[in-house]
């Protein structure tokens, strides 16, 4: 076992038909069909002849039949080209190729060619990175590339790739060798430049120098007359341009006709005229030169099959013309950074600006959530309503705001998921930097589902939202009203070193509902030594209780709460601190709220920076202005358990964030190909459960520690076997046409002789062929007994969005009564792992309860990480069922008692979008592999 690379990102996003360039554009990346030679054979032709000489080594134009064989991608084990596509002047072109041609079964020659104006935006590697998933795809180990010592721009290429790669000088022809395995380096490289070249799309979205607003009316009823009403009352302070064709004038602006009139290349356009007109809209924006777009309109995928036709040509068309949208069906956005002061929406209100951002996928939302911001006097650097989010959607604005300034905390209002495991990777990686709290609707849509399987009937879709948010380290919230509370607490609190918390009040109901809601929030309430019991009984009236909560009684005023504060905070027992403030005159409400924030304010000067402090004021006015000492904001909560379930969510990511990173572990010791001929050889008769043989085969073919066993198909075969291994031994049925076998009554356990073993056969061989048919019955399998231990199940369930998940819990033939079940979504670190394991009810169970000896957690930890590896190394596999699997004493290992495995046809990876192709009219030959960026 050993450490290894995180998946790389262009696994997941292989057939993803959009790919973002250094600049920001976009461009359509797919393999090539035979329809595309007319369009190949232009783009070689249109090439400098120093482009074709670094490409061809010669200045000529290549030969028809060569030009050809580059649209054929039929066979990937032979050869594949894949195209960039862009519209230039109205047409769609092809403006790179690059190939690999087979040159043994383990290597294969690549080659790139780069259409010269769209050179030095980056095309070359991302063709580079995708061809060489797709040749580890289809079995090849190692690219070879031919370079002319003198193409400085490709040698940087390969250079700057990450890949693994060696090289040899030879009349001056550099000769390549890159191995296409991920490399952890190779993949955080491409992530890296994945984040940059995000961040630049988006960048003309929410940081424009000049707009357009195509739609704008006199009408102040019509949606672009309130965007343009919008955007001149937040005082953006760029230049607008209306674009109307009735009018010349509007909101005190010269109005334009058509975008075809716009003087200069404006950054952003927001697209409010009708469905019907929006395609010619953008097609007038592409002839001058907009770099995105707000796409407003309503009519699209969400009025059903005809509107999805309609957005999946816009997507189609902004696409191909390399610009950036959010939209269409949506609000709009806003950047409230004072240098732009942008609200390019139809919302009357313009927040604050602040440091948190905050992407809607619901637009009949947006406006309610701005207005909640306002209320509760939070600050926002960005707002973006994607709704249908055609083109830009959550995962782009992450990026974004990960490199921005501005923003220290992001929250995401979450509809559904267009690539799961994109997310997972991209706020893994921010939520280290940056705090995020999801807010995701729908949690009980698609609840449990009818299955084969105990794991794949407790899956059910909220429960893999879960797994993912605690794995990439996001923060849940229930209401929008719990998201602004964290929100509010992250933005203007340090985060907590720990979960203890100190709750100081001045009426004991009140503090009561602070203890419970705070253990229920997993925090600590602990109480405090007797040296700060003292110290607070020599300012507090003897009927105060001060072990925590401090409950000063209700004559507490500004000098109690600022000395009760400052000795709290001063107590290495505190790891934060809750107040909380009933009023019971509302003249001394203002000098009490001055000494809370005195008090804070001295515990600061004593050097007391890292401990977070949150108020509370029940009172009914509906202003919830935060307290301020210096720079440092408090905020307020109206009640002690909205304060508390803030608390302990921000508790329980600071403890993730301190964490080191998982490591994903890879296996010397398993054989990929044996578990998938197996499972491939099943599928030949189609989804079906398999036999207890080809099971226990991918168990060992994976190192997982299966219980000694036999099969036996007549009584002496079973009772033979059981001599040899020992009494006493268990009997249970092996058929793939029945589930639960101790429903059925096929399962006999601590059998002591070879007579009882007889019997068992027999019972067990009548009941499973009067119940399910003679054709049913495989054999009986038998074991011995294995005494002690505790009952776990482990298994695996593919949802159809988030790909493989890996369940842990208490098993047995209960485990669907108890419940005791959690998920991860594979593949697992090391981290995933312990926090599955330690999320059960039942972990007293494993780690030793009322005299019982620990379990072999070590063990139990090994065969997650297997199982995760068989989950994604063996994408037939659609349920795994190990149940039991008998946790031994510690250092005694595991053992799986009994397995079961259903195969389907394998399906795409979460997050690949369908790619359109013209009909196919292939060629066939081989491709050169000499090297043009």
């Amino acid at each position: 076992m050993h450490s290894a690379p995180p998946v790389s990102p262009a696994v997941d996003d292989l057939e993803a038909p959009r790919v973002t360039l250094r600049d920001g554009s976009v461009a359509t990346v797919r393999p090539s069909v035979g329809a595309d030679g007319p369009a190949i054979h232009v783009f070689f032709h249109q090439l400098s002849a120093e482009s074709r000489r670094y490409r061809f080594f010669s200045m000529g134009a290549p030969r028809h039949q060569l030009v050809e064989q580059f649209a054929d991608s039929t066979n990937p084990r032979r050869a594949l080209t894949l195209i960039a596509l862009r519209r230039v002047n109205d047409a769609e072109c092809v403006i790179a190729v690059a190939s690999y041609v087979a040159l043994t079964g383990s290597a294969a020659e690549v080659a790139f060619a780069v259409d010269d104006r769209f050179q030095g935006k980056g095309i070359g590697t991302l063709l580079l990175e995708r061809l060489a998933v797709h040749a580890a795809r289809h079995g090849f180990l190692t690219l070879h590339a031919s370079v002319l010592v003198d193409n400085i721009a490709m040698r940087e290429v390969f250079r700057d790739s990450g890949f693994a790669i060696r090289s040899e000088l030879s009349a001056g022809v550099i000769e390549l060798q890159l191995s296409v395995s991920a490399s952890a380096e190779g993949v955080a490289r491409a992530e890296r430049r994945r984040q940059r070249a995000t961040a630049e799309s988006i960048r003309p979205l929410l940081t424009p120098q000049a707009i357009a607003v195509i739609g704008a009316s006199r009408d102040p009823a019509k949606i672009g007359s309130r965007v343009l009403r919008a955007v001149q009352a937040a005082g953006y302070t760029g230049r607008v341009y209306p674009i109307n064709p009735h009018a010349t004038e509007l909101g005190g602006l010269h109005a334009l006709s058509s975008p075809r009139e716009l003087p200069e290349a404006v950054d952003l356009a927001i697209v409010a005229v009708p469905p019907e007109c929006v395609l010619s809209a953008i097609d007038d924006c592409a002839a001058a030169s907009v770099k995105s777009l707000v796409v407003i309109t309503a009519g699209f995928a969400e009025v059903g099959p005809a509107g999805r036709i309609r957005q999946d040509a816009l997507a189609e068309r902004v696409r191909g013309y390399g610009m950036r949208m959010v939209g269409p069906n949506c609000l709009g956005l806003l950047n409230m950074d004072p240098a732009v002061r942008l609200n390019a929406s139809f919302s009357p209100l313009t927040p604050a600006p602040g440091g948190i951002a905050l992407s809607s996928q619901s637009g009949a939302l947006g406006i309610a959530i701005l207005r909640l911001a306002a209320e509760r006097h939070i600050g926002l650097s960005a707002f973006v309503s994607i709704g249908n989010k055609a083109d830009v959607s959550s995962n782009d604005l992450l990026e974004y705001w990960e490199s921005d300034a501005r923003t220290r905390v992001i929250l995401l209002y979450l509809e559904s998921f267009g690539n799961p495991r994109r997310f997972a990777r991209i706020t893994r990686r921010i939520a280290r930097e940056k705090p995020i709290v999801a807010l995701k609707a729908g949690r009980t849509g698609a609840g449990s589902r009818a299955a084969g399987s105990h794991t794949a009937a407790m899956a059910a879709r909220d429960a893999a939202v879960d797994a993912l948010f605690r794995q990439s380290g996001v923060i849940r919230a229930e209401t929008i009203d719990e998201m602004f509370d964290i929100a509010a607490c992250l933005d203007a609190q340090p985060l907590p070193a720990g979960s203890r918390v100190g709750i100081v009040t001045n009426a004991g109901g009140p503090g009561i509902l602070a203890v419970d809601a705070s253990e229920a929030a997993g925090l600590l309430v602990p109480e405090l030594p007797v040296e700060t019991q003292q110290r607070l009984h020599s300012f507090l009236p003897q009927t105060a209780s001060v072990a925590n909560p401090i409950d000063m009684v209700a004559s507490a005023g500004p000098d109690e709460y600022r000395h009760a504060i400052e000795t709290i905070l001063a107590a290495s027992e505190v790891d934060a601190l809750i107040v909380v403030f009933t009023p019971l005159d509302e003249a001394r409400t203002t000098e009490i709220l001055s000494g809370i924030e005195a008090g804070i304010a001295a515990a600061r000067a004593a050097g007391i920076s890292r401990k977070p402090v949150l108020a509370c004021l029940m009172s009914d006015s509906t202003d919830r202005h935060p307290l301020h000492v210096g720079d440092e904001t408090i905020p307020i909560y109206t009640f002690p358990e909205n304060a508390a379930r803030a608390l302990g969510k921000v508790s329980a990511y600071a403890a993730w964030r301190s964490q080191p990173a998982g490591l994903h572990w890879a296996f010397d010791d398993v054989d990929v190909e044996e578990a998938r001929t197996i499972c491939q050889a099943a599928l030949s008769r189609g989804e079906t459960w398999l036999n207890d043989h080809d099971v226990w085969a991918i168990l060992d073919a994976f190192g997982l520690p299966v219980a000694v066993h036999s099969l036996a198909h007549t009584a002496d075969e079973a009772a033979a076997f059981a001599s040899i291994i020992g009494f006493p031994v268990a009997a249970k049925l092996s058929s793939t046409a029945v589930t639960h076998k101790t429903e059925l009554g096929a399962v006999r356990l601590n059998l002591a002789t070879v007579e009882e073993v007889r019997k068992a056969f027999g019972e067990i061989v009548a009941r499973a062929q009067e119940a399910a048919g003679a054709e049913a019955v495989d054999g009986v399998l038998s074991q011995p007994m294995i005494a002690g231990g505790v009952e776990t199940i482990i298994g695996i369930t593919h949802d159809p969005l988030f790909g493989p998940l890996i369940a842990f819990g208490i098993g047995g033939i209960n485990v669907e009564v108890l419940g005791d079940v959690r998920f991860r979504i594979a593949p697992l670190t090391d981290h995933d792992v312990d926090d599955l394991v330690h999320e059960i009810r039942g972990l007293p169970l494993l780690t030793g309860f009322r005299g019982r000896p620990a379990a072999d957690i070590n063990a139990l930890r090994e065969i997650l990480l297997r199982v995760s590896h068989l989950a994604e190394r063996v994408p037939e596999i659609s349920e795994l069922d190990l149940n039991p699997v008998i946790a031994l004493a510690a250092g005694a290992g595991c053992r799986v008692i009994d397995a079961r495995i259903k195969v389907a046809a394998e399906r795409p990876r979460p997050g690949r979008a369908s790619v359109r192709r013209p009909s196919d009219a292939s060629a066939s030959g081989p491709a050169t592999a000499s090297v043009a960026l």
